[in-house]
């Protein structure tokens, strides 16, 4: 193999010193940012590789010159005219890590982690788009493939035709995007969404390549995902698809809300309102979100048992003379359920969105949650609930030989109201084949994967409560064997807990408020970023870091609006041939 240089881009410099992590080059007096990636050519003992790296740190260097402030003060004495004898003898120092090497075996390009260094003066390139896009792509496709996508590699100020993605398969091993306000959270969120809907047409589209559908729960804080944060949303995407495609790949609905008649003509069509019964609710549920004293847990757990479903309403009924424990815990347990007596979601009697909810997870669709109109208290029991539910019922198959056997699991798990409502659709996805209780159940791992979002992570998975019954502490380790995994979107990530920290294998790491954040970022990170913190400082907007556990590069990535990747796919959504149709209507 001879390696066509050229594609690397322009030469720009010389390897000087430097280790297997840390390199420093010389290079020439070019616009050169932090944040740069840089090729580099190496030909050692007959193998021939590419060298990743990524600057960190730069400094003005005058060849021949020991003292560059006594330069200085002579230019000032004697002008433009000294410095015309110089100007060939200005160098850039550019320091930073070694991110890994790539070379090409059996005809396919492997990424290596930085075990090795490059030659001795090896040619130093630097990537440049339109001339570099295509050959990077191969060359790190093993970093860079998958299903979701989150951006596209970027190099220094600029970025290079690199889509960075997710694979689908990794998504139960949980993803965090930590950022501060204004860091643009929300639109990498809708581009996720979209992300994930494109996945679904593509599965929908090609049934015979077997592609994998993916299910959302997408919390949205402040209504912005489906109007959009500018000019476009998620409704958009939606409107586009004919009649049968929408059907096929976002159902009856895609956007849950409190008030159904608070939304505009455009969702409402796809709009369900948010309802869910009393009866529905365990007593672990309560636990994840709160902090309950042993004695009140023990009241609440010994109420349960007596009324089953029926506990939330006996408990609040109760007078304190017949309860048979102390006034002063009754009264705390009903300070505590007394947002349920209050609450529009949660009702004691009435329809219930969670069969609806349950039946699209297992679908493979996506489902746009407006808690703005809900306390905190009300989103984090809602996402607590759904993921419990769903847990649930992936633990009873995991659990069954066959849908008999499933059955059974089922209702010792799960609320009795809701199993009864959900047992005969539940047989149809998980049966291998039939609907008998001798029909074998499915592989939870072939199922859709299921990624649950969850908002304001530091109120909910903080050391306190992960110290208890979490619905959330159980998923973290052991989701994926449910093909179930967590988006956890955080401000924070020093005060999130350490059980959910060392469960997540993906990190989507946008501007950061603070050095102690920043610190956190880094020490959690799945792959090593020590010496990134200069970069975090100079982010701007949608630039993110990618870390991945299951990778060995850490992929810098800018991340587009919405509204321009909307407009340059758009036409993906049209089911084929209906364009020339359209034209030949008018």
């Amino acid at each position: 193999m001879s390696l066509d240089r050229d594609k690397l881009g322009e030469l720009y410099g010389k390897v000087g010193v430097g280790d297997q992590t840390s390199l420093g080059i010389m290079g020439n007096n070019r616009d050169i940012s932090v944040g740069e990636i840089f090729m580099i050519y190496s030909h050692r003992d007959g193998h021939e590789r590419v060298f990743f790296f990524r600057v960190l740190g730069l400094e003005n260097y005058l060849r021949q010159v020991d003292d560059l402030s006594r330069v200085a003060g002579t230019l000032m004495v004697e002008g433009d005219a000294y410095l015309s004898g110089i100007e060939r003898n200005m160098l850039l120092s550019v320091g930073g890590r070694m991110l890994g090497y790539a070379e090409e075996k059996d005809g396919k390009w492997v990424f290596h982690s930085p075990r090795r260094l490059p030659d001795h003066l090896a040619s130093v390139y630097r990537p440049k788009p339109g001339t570099s896009d295509e050959f990077v792509r191969t060359v790190l496709e093993s970093q860079t493939d998958g299903e979701v996508y989150v951006g596209d590699l970027q190099i220094g100020e600029n970025t290079l035709d690199v889509p960075i993605k997710i694979p689908a398969e990794y998504l139960p091993m949980h993803v965090g995007i930590f950022g501060s306000t204004g860091a643009g959270k929300s639109n990498l969120m809708m581009v996720l969404i979209k992300s994930v809907i494109d996945n679904n047409l593509n599965a929908f589209r090609n049934p015979k390549q077997g592609l994998q559908r993916i299910s959302a729960f997408c919390i949205d804080p402040h209504d912005e995902f489906a109007n959009g944060v500018d000019k476009y949303g998620i409704r958009h995407v939606v409107e586009e698809m004919s009649p049968a495609t929408r059907s096929e790949v976002i159902g009856d609905f895609y956007y849950l809300t409190t008030h159904k008649r608070a939304t505009t003509r455009e969702i409402r069509a796809y709009a369900r309102e948010i309802r869910i019964l009393w009866s529905e609710i365990q007593p672990r549920d309560l636990y994840s979100i709160r902090d309950f004293t042993p004695e009140m847990s023990s009241f609440i757990d010994a109420q349960y048992f007596s009324n089953k479903e029926n506990w939330i309403e006996t408990i609040i009924n109760m007078e304190e003379d017949e309860a048979g424990v102390p006034a002063g815990t009754l009264r705390a347990v009903k300070r505590r359920l007394s947002f349920l007596d209050r609450s529009p979601i949660f009702v004691e009697k009435g329809t219930s969105i969670l069969s609806d909810i349950f039946f699209a997870m297992e679908t493979g669709r996506i489902l746009v949650v407006n808690t703005s109109l809900m306390s905190d208290m009300e989103q984090f029991l809602l996402t607590t609930i759904v993921t419990r539910t769903l847990s649930d019922m992936r633990r009873a198959l995991k659990s069954s030989g066959n849908l008999g056997d499933f059955e059974n699991q089922g209702q010792m798990r799960l609320p009795n109201p809701f199993f009864e409502n959900v047992r005969m659709k539940a047989r149809s996805f998980y049966g291998l084949g039939g609907v008998k209780d001798d029909t074998p159940v499915q592989d939870p791992r072939k199922l859709p994967v299921i990624q649950v979002t969850v908002e304001e992570a530091p109120s909910i998975l903080n050391p306190e409560l992960m110290r208890g019954q979490s619905v959330f502490k159980d998923i973290s380790r052991q989701g994926r064997k449910f093909n179930i995994g967590l988006l956890v979107v955080s401000q924070q990530v020093s005060v999130l807990d350490n059980v959910i920290l060392s469960q997540m294998n993906t990190e989507i790491n946008l501007r950061l408020g603070n050095e102690r954040e920043i610190r956190s970022c880094i020490e959690n990170a799945s792959v090593n970023i020590f010496g990134f913190e200069n970069e975090f400082r100079v982010m701007s907007r949608g630039e993110a870091i990618v870390t991945q556990s299951y990778r060995e590069l850490p992929l810098p990535v800018r991340i587009p609006l919405f509204d321009d990747i909307f407009s340059r796919d758009r036409d993906r959504y049209k089911d084929k041939g209906s364009k020339k149709k359209e034209e030949h209507i008018l």
